[in-house]
């Protein structure tokens, strides 16, 4: 028991000094990466405000797109997946192993 302590005292201070040289050696990784720089931000889009936004909502026609082909074969449909209900085009139904609604 006597020769026992001073074994066990040993390894409990000197088995995890590599865990921390470790760890800072990670955190000046990570400082050196990634400080905190200012972001450049990008000049936000404008909405079309007063009379150019209501100039497009009186040409607007339709909020869905154009269709997907001319011949109106792949139109916007509900389709069942599984339990869910999602709308999207017949051939994106289809390719995902959908159901479509007719």
């Amino acid at each position: 028991m006597i020769r026992a302590l001073p074994l066990l005292i040993l390894c409990v201070f000197a088995s995890g000094c590599f865990a921390f040289d470790e760890i800072d050696k990670g955190n000046k990784i990570l400082d050196q990466n990634f400080s905190k720089k200012p972001v450049e931000q990008a000049p936000a889009q404008k909405a079309p405000a007063g009379a150019a936004g209501a100039a497009w909502w009186a040409n607007a026609k339709t909020l869905s797109g154009p269709v997907s082909d001319e011949g109106g074969k792949n139109p916007a449909v509900a389709c069942t997946v599984g339990k869910t209900t999602k709308f999207m085009r017949k051939t994106d139904c289809l390719s995902q192993g959908g159901h479509p609604a007719s």
